[in-house]
């Protein structure tokens, strides 16, 4: 019995680990992503949930309809508030709240990536969307693409759909 314990105390410490790692991992790559983009205050990408918010806010200044992986319009103040869906679905839902709520951060955290990817790359936002999209499930992507990218400051790329 005290070795059931001892194991399963281990998996929670290893658990914790990882997760202490995976925030720290992800905070460096919002505070590398926010740099390069010219946000004033970069630190606060150690701030969870504030840096999807932020995230979303940079990728849509100077833009008041927001073309979504080029398939629907949003309204820019809607698609900031838009991390707090698959939260909710997941949260409310359970089971198949879940996976719907992993399709939904494909499309959403997706989009947001493909924008970053694009003004990183000097690419074409339309041209980042599939490894948005896969970015968006797998957010370690996210992560080494941006802990690898160079500190120069670069200019935001939009959707061709984009309302300004």
């Amino acid at each position: 019995m005290e070795l059931l314990f001892g194991l399963f105390g281990g998996f929670i410490f290893g658990g914790f680990v990882i997760l202490a790692l995976l925030y720290v991992l992800s905070s460096l790559a919002f505070v590398k992503v926010f740099r390069k983009l010219g946000y004033q205050s970069p630190g606060l990408g150690w701030v969870p949930i504030l840096n999807i918010f932020i995230l979303a806010t940079i990728v849509t200044t100077g833009v008041s309809k927001v073309k979504v992986l080029g398939a629907f319009e949003l309204d820019v103040n809607i698609y900031r508030f838009l991390w707090v869906l698959p939260l909710a679905v997941s949260l409310l839902f359970g089971g198949w709240g879940t996976t719907i709520s992993y399709i939904f951060a494909a499309i959403y955290y997706g989009d947001m990536y493909s924008r970053v990817y694009a003004s990183f790359d000097n690419t074409n936002v339309e041209d980042q969307t599939v490894l948005g999209a896969v970015s968006g499930i797998i957010s370690i992507i996210f992560v080494v693409k941006a802990l690898a990218a160079d500190n120069n400051l670069v200019q935001l790329r939009f959707r061709h759909d984009d309302v300004r």
